[in-house]
């Protein structure tokens, strides 16, 4: 059995699901049939999957980092037990029956920038690993920034400790190199790419709204497609402080959906969530979409329209993947996004976007939100929407090349994990 960590499927982030699926699908593509994965439930289920137009079957078991030290899922309890052999604990024998456990920490967060409490989850659920004797193989990740030295240290103790490591960003492979020193390993420390790129499409088994559906199969009427990021919109005053934005991004979304409906009187807006709260919820990127959408259509009438919060990560990039041009926030709506050959346009907020995108060969994509006020934004998009011609062949040619390497870097996880279990 392989066991996957730090890629909760039932977080409603659809980019940590994203990570997921395609771990899913390009270690069971290679002959591990039998995969189980760590959630936020209660106990040892089954779920089944489609991925790809493919039923997926998966070993289901809840992994939380809470203080419920009497529940069977609590991270520090699973520990505790696993080191006295499991003691019928479904999360410990999982651990400890692994041929390999894999961990991608959410895709950016092995870091200590969100808090003590996320840190130590990503610290413990690796270690839960290695104190096991279990093979840990870091999936491709963002590793830091780590402000705190003493977390810095506690971090790279965990590195120098894993059976192979993957960064998805120059930056963090440097950092890799630079911590390690002497036990940096080419065999085993890999720059590479999201593994996203390789997500694939899933026709959505809910259908589309009708105005929406009629708009992606009328190949005479273009489409645009904007993720809105809920927790920059919502708590505008709070992420301008925590990320630096150059503007509230209220005014920022508002001032690239209006390039984009002002770009052609024909173009129809498609505002795509893909992060799923509850309506009200901070970080909902639907009530974000939904409080633009209500904005433009003072304005722009029935040329916008929300796309409901109902969709997988697979079914999103379908959809998105049917959009002519298409920028973003949240950075796995954008690989979605560019991965499909769309001409895309990342909304960056920190380094990790330009990043993902660099290693992708389109760096020159990201428009920085904490350079960018509204205006230059506005600009920045119309300028983006002018050349998605010429995009979308370059893309054809780049993204051939990055499936590619992403194909090969899956082979070779595949065969780290061979290797461990000699």
């Amino acid at each position: 059995m392989i066991t996957l960590l730090g890629a909760a499927p039932d977080t409603g982030n659809q980019g940590v699901s994203a990570l997921c699926r395609s771990a899913v699908a390009g270690i069971r593509s290679r002959g591990f049939d039998r995969i189980a994965v760590a959630d936020h439930g209660r106990g040892a289920r089954r779920a089944f999957w489609w991925i790809g137009g493919e039923e997926t079957g998966v070993d289901l078991f809840g992994l939380t980092n809470n203080r419920r030290l009497w529940r069977g899922d609590c991270l520090r309890t699973v520990s505790a037990l696993a080191r006295l052999g499991g003691l019928g604990n479904s999360a410990a024998r999982s651990i400890l029956g692994s041929r390999a456990v894999l961990d991608v920490s959410g895709g950016d967060s092995f870091t200590d920038l969100y808090g003590e409490k996320r840190f130590q989850a990503m610290c413990r659920s690796k270690r839960l690993a290695l104190d096991n004797g279990r093979p840990l193989i870091l999936l491709p990740q963002t590793l830091g920034p780590f402000r705190d030295p003493q977390r810095k240290a506690e971090a790279v103790d965990i590195l120098r400790r894993a059976t192979a490591v993957w960064v998805r960003d120059q930056r963090s492979f440097d950092f890799l190199k630079d911590e390690l020193g002497a036990d940096f390993d080419p065999a085993r420390h890999h720059l590479g790419v999201d593994m996203a790129v390789l997500l694939p499409e899933t026709v959505p088994a809910k259908p589309l709204p009708d105005e929406i559906c009629n708009w992606l199969h009328d190949d005479r009427i273009p489409v645009a497609g904007i993720n809105v990021n809920g927790l920059l919109y919502q708590r505008e005053t709070e992420a301008c402080a925590a990320f630096g934005l150059a503007e509230s991004h209220r005014a920022q979304a508002s001032a690239a959906a209006r390039a984009v409906l002002d770009s052609d009187p024909a173009m129809r807006l498609l505002l795509v969530p893909h992060v799923n709260r509850p309506e009200g919820d901070a970080e909902s990127d639907w009530s974000a979409c939904r409080a633009l959408e209500d904005e433009l259509r003072v304005t722009y009438g029935a040329r916008v329209a929300t796309l409901p919060q109902i969709y997988d990560a697979c079914e999103l990039k379908w959809i998105i993947a049917r959009c002519d041009w298409f920028a973003g926030a949240r950075m796995h709506s954008t690989i979605a996004s560019f991965s499909s050959g769309v001409p895309t346009l990342g909304f960056g907020y920190s380094d990790k976007a330009e990043g993902v995108f660099a290693e992708c060969g389109i760096e020159q994509d990201v428009a920085d939100l904490r350079v960018l006020d509204a205006q230059s934004l506005g600009r920045v998009v119309r300028a983006s929407l002018r050349r998605r011609g010429l995009s979308r062949k370059t893309l054809k040619e780049q993204m051939a090349f990055v499936r590619a390497r992403a194909g090969a870097q899956m082979d070779m996880i595949a065969d780290a994990i061979r290797r461990a279990e000699g």
